[in-house]
């Protein structure tokens, strides 16, 4: 089978793109290094572009029956409950921030990938060179090489295939760390999320599907998650509910460029933002939708590569960067400590929460270039 794209990263973006390129018709081979989805905790959030963008492949509904719709987040501050934001006003078909875990999303999109007869998911399979010619790009693995007219990079925040390449990124830690952990819930908070901004440190609270949810605690340590919310907002967590826990410490990534000859980067290869408010995986669902359609005008219609290839890295930088702008700035605001600095936060809040702009900002509708335009 002459193949027109490699992709190389099987997570959430990965085989969402291999599914937008095989609905046009394209021989995709995505090749995985993992051999199953992964265990451990990770993005639950799926933005109403993102949805827009699953209703085209016929998916959004098999996603929205199996997770939970988020239509309100009350927000708690040192004062007390500062206000709430509801997403039930927004525009367009999906008026909800949908919590659906990671491997759970994944596990939709592979099925419906088993249905696409032009894409071929490969596995335990480690892409180990590159080497580019005129027609396209030779991907090396340890037992075999394939050729396509390009490749896609989907392999994450540590991306193999970008250090190969050799493209310039920069770094910038935030210097602060959160645990969290996915609980067996018994508290009253139904479908509603719930953010704690407290002189301690930041608690958030999202639903999740079948009873459960998550809870996550900016923390300098390891120390047990139970205790920590209790202390800064009163809510009693059972240990023997717990069902996980894992941390993480947030970084920033900008790379100088998004593609070099005919491979491209795409997702957490491509930009590494803040988890904090949801923004990354949704962006990376975005240049996927973009990174599709381009490849098939390319590889269809003759379109010209170069204009392809510099408009997507210009329009999906912009979005990304915007993207990241907005998650550090929430993060930024949400991690003050101290009295003096929670009481400052509070009136800045109660102060945001009255603008109308406020939900489709957190709903990502307002990203530059976060649906496909030619």
């Amino acid at each position: 089978m002459k193949l027109d794209v490699i992709i190389i990263g099987a997570g959430p973006v990965g085989l969402l793109l291999a599914l937008l390129l095989g609905q046009r018709g394209l021989h995709v081979l995505l090749l995985e290094q993992r051999t199953e989805l992964p265990q451990q905790s990770q993005a639950i959030g799926i933005t109403p572009p993102s949805l827009d963008i699953l209703a085209t492949l016929g998916l959004a509904e098999h996603f929205v029956q199996s997770g939970v719709c988020i239509r309100d987040c009350h927000v708690h501050g040192h004062t007390g409950r500062l206000g709430h934001l509801s997403f039930s006003e927004i525009a367009g078909a999906h008026r909800f921030i949908l919590s659906l875990p990671q491997r759970q999303s994944m596990r939709l999109l592979e099925a419906a990938l088993m249905q696409q007869p032009t894409v071929k998911l490969m596995r335990g399979v480690e892409c180990i060179a590159l080497s580019s010619q005129a027609d396209g790009v030779t991907v090396q693995t340890p037992a075999a090489e394939f050729h396509a007219a390009f490749v896609v990079a989907c392999d994450g925040c540590n991306s193999h295939v970008r250090e190969m390449l050799g493209i310039p990124a920069k770094r910038r830690d935030y210097g602060c760390h959160f645990v969290m952990g996915d609980f067996i819930d018994h508290t009253a908070m139904r479908d509603a999320a719930h953010l704690f901004f407290t002189a301690a440190g930041a608690v958030e609270s999202f639903p999740l599907p079948e009873g459960k949810r998550r809870w996550i605690v900016q923390t300098d340590d390891a120390a047990d998650l139970a205790p920590q919310v209790r202390q800064r907002t009163g809510i009693l967590l059972n240990r023997t509910d717990q069902l996980n826990v894992s941390s993480f410490s947030p970084w920033r990534l900008d790379c100088e460029r998004l593609y070099q000859g005919r491979v491209l980067l795409c997702g957490d290869a491509a930009h590494v933002m803040s988890p904090i408010g949801g923004q990354g995986m949704n962006t990376g669902f975005a240049d996927a939708e973009f990174a599709a359609a381009m490849l098939h005008e390319i590889l269809r219609h003759g379109e010209n590569v170069d204009d392809w290839l510099q408009n997507y890295e210009q329009r999906r930088q912009t979005a990304a960067r915007t993207a990241a702008n907005r998650a550090e700035l929430g993060m930024g605001l949400g991690v003050w400590r101290g009295v003096t600095r929670s009481l400052l936060r509070d009136f800045i809040i109660r102060s945001i929460l009255h603008s109308d702009h406020v939900p489709p900002w957190f709903a990502m509708q307002n990203l530059p270039f976060n649906r496909f335009q030619p």
